[in-house]
């Protein structure tokens, strides 16, 4: 939204840049705005004053002292005004997001001026103007807290005889070998089921739930979490369409290393997370698990689910409008690896698509710890969002540091520690339902809410650990000693009630000890899959025995679901896991580092780092490099990172490889056509590890990143030198730090595969950063052949068919003969191997080929194949159903962009004819396609247009459709030779 426009100044005199009374009339009319506008920013109203008595002292004393005094004054005027247009824009009213951030300023007689947007539209006339910086890069302000309302507290009454059953273990005490099915998680105190019943109420209330907004605010271990669970679990069985998210913090960093870049995308990760988990959550709505109703139609859900993570990368258009007259040194660039407008862009498309749904059938929105986001710009975005739904039903809870202000309307829900009686009933009925006397259970049960204060879940934990672990009827002195061991509070440090319980539990289970709560303080994210890996890594523990164990501690009140995504694991308790943590890090330094390995070494080889065949099925190997584009994957190696951080010395280069060459393979997957995010954040992370900046590498993945030039249709030899020259020596630092040599190849598995990318690498920047001499041909030749020869495993082949076709593709122009030869074959391993993106180029080099031979219809035919294999691309890409995307349309728009320059070079060599004749075949050869949608190509060579930004992300549109039309229709030309001719059209 555009903020007010400060009023044009004055001119004064046109020819006199300097004039004085111009440059005074230029800020007179802003005064007023400025002073107003800083009302509430006492340092810059205070320098607003000094500039002030500078142009008053100025007008005093005249001459050459008021000239200064006013272009001081002026400059300083124009940056505030800049400021308030800035602050304005990002407090304002976010009900119209359609309007993109914009800010229209108008200058004259300025010197040292700065002009900084939030992203989006710059409009700048600037006149007789010096040292102007025009940036478009800044984060917007976080919009000030609205005014707060009373809150609505729930009261904890008294104890009932019939509370509910506790969401505790299920282990039997360890005398007892079979253990007893999980416990229902369901609320478990009157007042947290008090609390459920009165969200519910309000949700079924004549509205649907429409407009209803509720804040619960907690601290840790206070059942905010459970609370959710069940206000979910409920809504569902409603038929409301229930999306329930938690907010993970963005990874900045602990040592205050990250630059504001490194930060915006980091913010930019924690958000993408939130739009994944939406989409998790709306895919299993319409494609629920076995024996669950679907609350979504499929097909509407697939749109809704395909809208939310299309609006993950969107990217939108930055407008620059600029008159300058008469000035010097003026700076206009957009800075920073991602301008925060995509944030805004991710928000207005997320809030538009849960708006429109919500607006449809009864929605409700749920968010878990938000108190991880507050003070951020992620935590800004989030509350943008729940505040741009007034048709859903929002839930959000955070802990109480987090919840201060609130806007109108949002009820509060606070869940406080329990009074003695209601805890004292508690934990008597649970005791006395495992056969304890009345009066014991009842004295024992005092003792725990003494000893947890009426802490909920230290209450239910230790009401489990009594009832598994000591006879009914054991005196309260012993209930004691056993939780406390001699801490005055249970929650003082003595959370080893917990440790010997679990590993004990653990111990009957496996039948012998085993050292199962260490591994649940390191994990962030439990899932079966990670216990199966390291209990059997470290402890022998069988396949089934560390189900047995996973399945008993899903339904421990000491451990917490991630939201309401069952499968997507589980971690220990914040309460419980935040302190003891930190102890053993500090306690026992070693072990936790080389736990830490133990997970860090399965998260890798979770991630295919080695190619698993096994895990790719019948998947062509280059299959394996779509896991960069799952959201679920790109979770996975943001928790591999963070176990990467705590690795010990003797581990730390290995994890450094893996580090490298994960982003490497991400880039050579994406960034070489492409710039995708996932690099951005890849880098961030890397910086925001413990002891980040001892990583002095991270800095050379990041000026390859800048420095490489993506797209094939941009990569030319002799363009952008300076660019391929930074991306050279980037590359060239990270071999000699590896200690890499070309012609010897690693049998390190990392190693080997940074070799393998980084020659590939090196063979473009020697060649598109050079003259494009014979020489240098050769030079790059010699990178690729390197890489290629590297390439003789059945997963590595299919890269080492792309190093060959590069080869061959330098000759291309100047030695058509040498060219054919070096490509001999290849287009035959390329089918057989089933990489449909290959052909593509092969294509294109085949038509170069062919132009250098002096047959330009070979180069027509051969570009207009190139163009079939290039549109069918988008759906059938590496793996069967796809859809187009960011990476598909740049490789289409290049293949469109040959052709274009084919059709230029010909008719300049003065043969238009075949220019004509190449167009007739191209539509005749194109004709199903266009007979197909109803249109006429007019005067083209038949080519379908390429996507819009709206069909990328998605099977939904026309596009997609005429795509996978052609590709059925087209079959049998898709099998041809990209060599084959295309034949002449019919007669008329």
């Amino acid at each position: 939204m555009s903020g007010p426009t400060p009023p044009p100044p004055e001119s004064g005199s046109s020819d006199s840049p300097a004039s004085a009374d111009g440059a005074a009339s230029s800020v007179a009319d802003a005064l007023s705005r400025v002073a107003e506008g800083l009302a509430g920013e006492p340092v810059l109203l205070a320098g607003f004053g000094a500039m002030l008595l500078v142009e008053v002292a100025g007008v005093a004393l005249g001459g050459t002292f008021l000239l200064v005094a006013s272009l001081i004054l002026g400059g300083y005027t124009v940056s505030l005004v800049t400021y308030l247009l800035l602050r304005r824009s990002g407090a304002a009213d976010p009900a119209d997001p359609a309007d993109p951030p914009s800010i229209d300023v108008k200058a004259l007689g300025v010197v040292r001026a700065l002009i900084a947007n939030m992203g989006g539209r710059i409009k700048a006339v600037l006149r007789f103007s010096w040292d102007v910086k025009i940036i478009d890069y800044r984060v917007p302000p976080t919009p000030a807290a609205p005014v707060d309302t009373p809150a609505a507290l729930v009261r904890t009454p008294a104890a009932s005889a019939d509370a509910p059953a506790a969401p505790v273990g299920s282990q039997r005490p360890p005398s007892v070998s079979d253990p007893r099915p999980p416990a229902s998680r369901a609320p478990y105190t009157p007042s947290l089921a008090r609390a459920r019943d009165r969200v519910l109420e309000a949700a079924r209330g004549g509205n649907g739930g429409r407009g209803v907004r509720w804040e619960v605010v907690a601290d840790s271990g206070c059942g905010k979490t459970l609370l959710l669970e069940e206000v979910a679990s409920a809504l569902k069985q409603d038929g409301m369409l229930v999306l329930f998210i938690t907010a993970t913090a963005p990874q900045y960093g602990t040592d205050g290393a990250l630059g504001a870049a490194e930060r915006e995308m980091a913010d930019y990760a924690a958000c993408r997370r939130l739009v994944d988990a939406l989409a998790t959550d709306v895919h299993r709505a319409y494609a629920p698990e076995a024996g669950e109703e679907p609350l979504l139609d499929a097909t509407a859900g697939l749109a809704l689910e395909t809208e939310l993570l299309n609006a993950r990368d969107t990217r939108p258009e930055f407008n620059l409008h600029l008159g300058v007259e008469h000035s010097r040194h003026v700076h206009i660039g957009i800075h920073g690896t991602m301008a925060p407008s995509w944030l805004l862009e991710m928000l207005r498309r997320v809030t538009g698509a849960l708006d429109r749904v919500s607006r449809t059938r009864p929605t409700a929105l749920l968010v878990d710890d938000t108190h991880a986001v507050a003070g951020t710009a992620a935590g800004t975005w989030l509350a943008g969002m729940l505040q741009d739904l007034p048709a859903a039903m929002v839930v959000h809870a955070g802990r109480p540091a987090s919840a201060a202000a609130r806007p109108p309307g949002v009820r509060r829900i606070r869940l406080d520690l329990l009074p003695a009686e209601e805890t004292i009933g508690f934990v008597r009925d649970r005791l006395a339902a495992v056969g304890w006397p009345r009066a014991a259970a009842t004295e024992a049960a005092g003792e725990i809410a003494a000893l947890t204060r009426g802490h909920p879940i230290g209450m239910a934990t230790c009401a489990r650990i009594v009832c598994d672990s000591l006879p009914a009827g054991t005196p309260a002195e012993e209930v004691r000693s056993m939780l406390l061991g001699g801490a005055q509070y249970w929650d003082d440090h003595a959370f080893e009630a917990v440790r010997t319980y679990v590993d004990s539990t653990a111990a009957v289970m496996v039948g012998r000890p085993v050292a199962l709560f260490d591994l649940l303080v390191v994990l962030r994210r439990c899932t079966a899959k990670i216990l199966v890996a390291v209990l059997g890594e470290r402890e022998g523990v069988t396949e089934e025995q560390a189900c047995r164990l996973y399945d008993w501690l899903s339904g421990c009140a000491f451990v917490t679901p991630f939201d309401d995504d069952v499968s997507e694991g589980w971690r220990l308790h914040d309460y419980l896991r935040e302190n003891l943590d930190r102890g053993f890090r500090g306690d026992r330094p070693t072990e936790y580092a080389r736990l830490h390995a133990a997970v860090e070494r399965h998260y890798r080889a979770r991630m295919n780092f080695d190619e698993d065949r096994a895990e790719l099925g019948e998947q062509p190997a280059h299959a394996a490099g779509a896991r960069y584009e799952s959201p679920d994957w790109q979770r996975d190696s943001q928790e591999w990172l963070y176990h990467v951080g705590q690795l010990p010395r003797e581990d730390a280069a290995a994890g450094e490889r893996a580090m490298i060459r994960l982003f490497l393979e991400a880039f050579y997957w994406w960034d070489t056509e492409v710039p995708s995010s996932y690099c951005d954040q890849l880098i961030a992370a890397y910086r925001a590890l413990p002891g980040g900046s001892g990583l002095w590498w991270v800095p050379w993945l990041d000026k390859l990143r800048t420095g490489y030039v993506s797209g094939r249709a941009n990569q030319v030899p002799g363009r952008d030198r300076e660019r391929w020259e930074q991306a050279g020596e980037a590359l060239n630092a990270l071999w000699t730090h590896l200690r890499l040599r070309r012609g010897h190849i690693p049998a390190d598995p990392d190693l080997r595969r940074i070799y393998i990318i980084h020659c590939q690498l090196r063979g473009d920047v020697t060649w598109f950063g050079s003259d494009g001499t014979e020489a240098d041909r050769e030079r790059a030749a010699a990178w690729f052949r390197a890489s290629g020869e590297a390439c003789t495993e059945e997963e590595e082949r299919w890269i080492g068919n792309w190093a060959a076709w590069q080869v061959g593709d330098l000759w291309a122009t100047t030695d058509p003969a040498r060219a054919r030869a070096l490509l001999d074959g290849l287009e035959e391993i390329v089918v057989e191997e089933e990489d449909y993106e290959l052909p593509v180029w092969l294509a294109g080099t085949f038509a170069d080929i062919a132009c250098a031979e002096n047959d330009p219809r070979r180069a027509f035919d051969a570009h207009l194949r190139a163009v079939l294999h290039a549109f069918v691309y988008h759906v059938r890409q590496e793996t069967d159903e796809q859809y187009p995307n960011r990476y598909t349309a740049s490789l289409y728009t290049s293949v469109l962009t040959a052709l274009e320059r084919q059709a230029r070079a010909t008719v300049d060599a003065g043969l238009p004819e075949e220019v004509a004749a190449a167009k007739a075949r191209g539509r005749a050869f194109f004709a199903p396609y266009w007979r197909h949608i109803g249109q006429d190509p007019g005067d083209t060579f038949g080519q379908p247009s390429p996507p819009a930004e709206a069909d990328l992300g998605t099977r939904l549109t026309a596009f997609f459709e005429r795509a996978d039309w052609m590709l059925r229709h087209m079959a049998d030309e898709l099998e041809r030779s990209v060599e084959d001719p295309v034949p002449d059209p019919p007669a008329p």
